[in-house]
């Protein structure tokens, strides 16, 4: 039985253009996931790593600069620990170790944009923000955990997400997880997301929908600037 793709043909044509335009260094994506199991174990289903796999298989294949990584946690959990992965599907972008941007669950939809600007920006090493916020960043002296809750039917989560990784690129303070709920509901209720786009900023800070950069960075720099200059430096 023929496998049905995930990323269709007319997509698939467009994306390899844009890849074999604008890439210049080659990128990274690990996949953290499980393998399929005949025995169900409670407590480790994971609804959706095959597709994923899929996904990030036929995605990687339009473009020799794009690479996948397939981990799978229970195999390898020292990796998993390395990089405070802790549920699947999760993909990591980046250095090993210093990956500060993950997406947790399958990129469908306007999600998928997300994966793939994240591959362009990290290859051609070009900051997509504007100025004023670069300058802001720079005051961030103190670790902040940003997590973007979205769904793969809404439009406005996705300009939202791609924000907040180029936030977590910029500032090695950050560290920024898109979260698609629909994957993950027990953490999109511990949060109390009852409409999305949703972000959490250091599990209290919330920003509700969609705002502008300027004032979703005002929301992060409150956040992560320690005011007293005297205090110890951050530990690698």
């Amino acid at each position: 039985m023929t496998q049905q793709t995930l990323i269709q043909n007319p997509q698939k044509a467009q994306l390899k253009r844009t890849f074999r335009k604008d890439l210049k260094a080659e990128v990274e994506l690990r996949l953290f996931t499980q393998r399929p199991s005949p025995i169900a174990v409670p407590g480790r289903e994971c609804r959706y790593c095959v597709r994923t796999q899929q996904m990030l298989e036929e995605l990687t294949a339009l473009s020799p600069k794009v690479h996948l990584n397939i981990i799978d946690i229970y195999a390898q959990p020292e990796l998993a620990s390395d990089e405070r992965i802790t549920r699947v599907p999760a993909i990591a972008f980046g250095e090993r170790r210093k990956a500060k941007l993950r997406f947790f669950g399958i990129p469908m939809g306007y999600q998928l944009a997300v994966v793939v600007e994240n591959i362009r920006t990290i290859s051609r090493g070009v900051c997509p923000l504007r100025m004023d916020t670069r300058k802001k960043l720079r005051g961030i002296n103190q670790p902040v955990h940003v997590q973007v809750f979205v769904t793969p039917t809404s439009a406005d989560c996705q300009p939202v997400a791609r924000l907040a990784h180029a936030l977590a690129l910029e500032n090695q303070n950050i560290t920024t997880d898109v979260v698609e709920i629909e994957e993950f509901p027990a953490l999109a209720q511990q949060y109390g997301v009852r409409s999305v786009p949703m972000t959490v900023v250091n599990e209290f800070t919330q920003i509700a929908g969609l705002v502008s950069e300027a004032d979703f960075v005002e929301k992060i720099v409150q956040c992560g600037v320690r005011q007293d200059s005297q205090s110890a430096p951050l530990q690698a």
